[in-house]
Order: structure tokens, then sequence, then C-alpha cells
């Protein structure tokens, strides 16, 4: 099953970003461009940002584990691979779990905070944003033109991510959503599960 969440930013955000009102064509495509631009931010920033629930299975090192995910409203379970409970204690991102033997072990949380953080929400609109103001040329994939009238040229290259119109993200993009990337421990490992 795959899990679903809100987009990170709304139709208003884009209207800010583009500085104009969306066309007729332009609505219809916002909602789909704004869930895949939020989709492509949370995996590069390998977090979610907005509240949810699910179980992972972590890496324990020296009894304890470190969620991916915050803040963290609530820790459900720890379990091993079996299915057998540990005691816990919880503090921010950190788990310490008592009597733990397991290599890993399966933690059932919820997450989230009700507000997306702004550079969040501003660079998802401008991801959309972009994609919605680009030259008609690079939409339909032209990589570079050149136009000569006499004595007057014109010439341009577009950005490779601008190439197709297809919602994507610039190198600025990239590190803006690393910089949201969990803070990695020693020894820390995350498993789907």
């Amino acid at each position: 099953m795959a899990e679903t969440f809100t987009p990170l930013a709304s139709s208003a955000d884009v209207v800010k970003a583009l500085g104009r009102d969306l066309t007729s064509s332009e609505q219809m495509k916002v909602s789909a461009a704004l869930a895949k631009a939020s989709e492509l931010f949370r995996n590069e920033a390998r977090r979610t940002f907005t509240p949810g629930r699910k179980t992972t299975r972590l890496k324990v090192n020296r009894g304890e584990v470190h969620l991916p995910e915050s803040p963290v409203v609530t820790v459900h379970s720890v379990t091993d691979d079996h299915g057998h409970r540990f005691r816990f204690t919880h503090f921010g991102v950190m788990l310490t779990i008592s009597a733990c033997a397991a290599p890993f072990v399966r933690v059932d949380y919820e997450f989230g905070d009700d507000k997306v953080p702004e550079l969040v929400v501003t660079t998802v609109a401008e991801m959309v944003a972009a994609t919605f103001g680009l030259d008609k040329r690079a939409r339909a994939g032209m990589t570079q033109f050149q136009d000569t009238t006499g004595p007057f040229s014109d010439g341009g290259t577009f950005a490779a991510w601008a190439v197709g119109g297809k919602i994507a993200m610039s190198p600025a993009d990239v590190t803006t959503a690393q910089s949201f990337r969990p803070v990695k421990l020693g020894g820390t490992v995350t498993q789907g599960g």
C-alpha cells in the first residue's frame, strides 16, 4: 500500500511564486503538479514534513535507535522481527531500548507537524511555477536555439532540468531539500519494512 501525503504547497502559493493568476490550462494541471513536486522534494529530503504514521525497521546501536522522521509525536510500539515487544524511553527522535539483544527493531510511530516549513512551501511552489513559466521552446523539447535576422542574432540554451516541461528539481531545489535531511549518527541504518 502506497503512502499518500498532502501536497507541501497550495495553488495559492504557486500563484504567489508566478506573480500572476493561473491560466485555465494551468488550473487543470496544478494539483497533479503540486503532488509530483511534493513527492520529489520529500524523496530528496528523506522526510515527510506532514503528519503521518509508519512502521520502520531500524538498526539498534548500543541500545539506541534514531527515528528518521521528526518531530516524533507518539511511539506506539518497538518490537523485534518476531513481534516481541521492548520497553523504551523516547526523547525527541532518539529511542533508548531496554534489554534489547536484537540487531534490528520495528518501530511504529506517529510524526509530523501541522505547519510545513516556509522554505519547503516556497521551494515546491517555485518548482511548479518554473514549469508553468517555461519558454514554449523548452517545453517542446528544444535544448538550445539560434535565430538570425540580418545582422542581429539571438540564441540560448535551456537548462537540462527544464527541457520537456516536466516537474523537476533544479540543482538549487536539490540543495534545499538535502538541507532538511535527518542528521545521521554513526551506525544509523534504515531499512524499508
